[in-house]
């Protein structure tokens, strides 16, 4: 993977740290997060799904993208969970 470096306002890295801490995840990680799914692509899977964090914070981003492909979130207090599109769970098509 390639490196980016972003400078940010502090302001805005404090809130960043904040959201991250409360979602129990790296920064870093989270910020990766958050651009990959502004950008439309579902990097999710069973094994590395999104955090919850972006489901409370950018909810109709993930929903956008369950209506290509399953989007798998994870959420430390409560377990995995997998957003499926309705058209898609109806046509009895299973999450990759």
């Amino acid at each position: 993977m390639m490196d980016l470096t972003i400078n940010l306002p502090d302001d805005l890295h404090q809130h960043l740290l904040a959201v991250a801490e409360a979602g129990a995840m790296e920064s870093e990680h989270l910020v990766l997060q958050i651009l990959t799914v502004r950008l439309g692509v579902n990097t999710s899977s069973k094994d590395d799904p999104f955090s919850s964090v972006l489901l409370r914070n950018r909810p109709q981003d993930l929903l956008d993208l369950a209506r290509t492909k399953p989007v798998f979130v994870r959420d430390n207090d409560h377990g995995d969970f997998v957003i499926i599109a309705k058209e898609r769970y109806d046509d009895g098509g299973s999450p990759d």
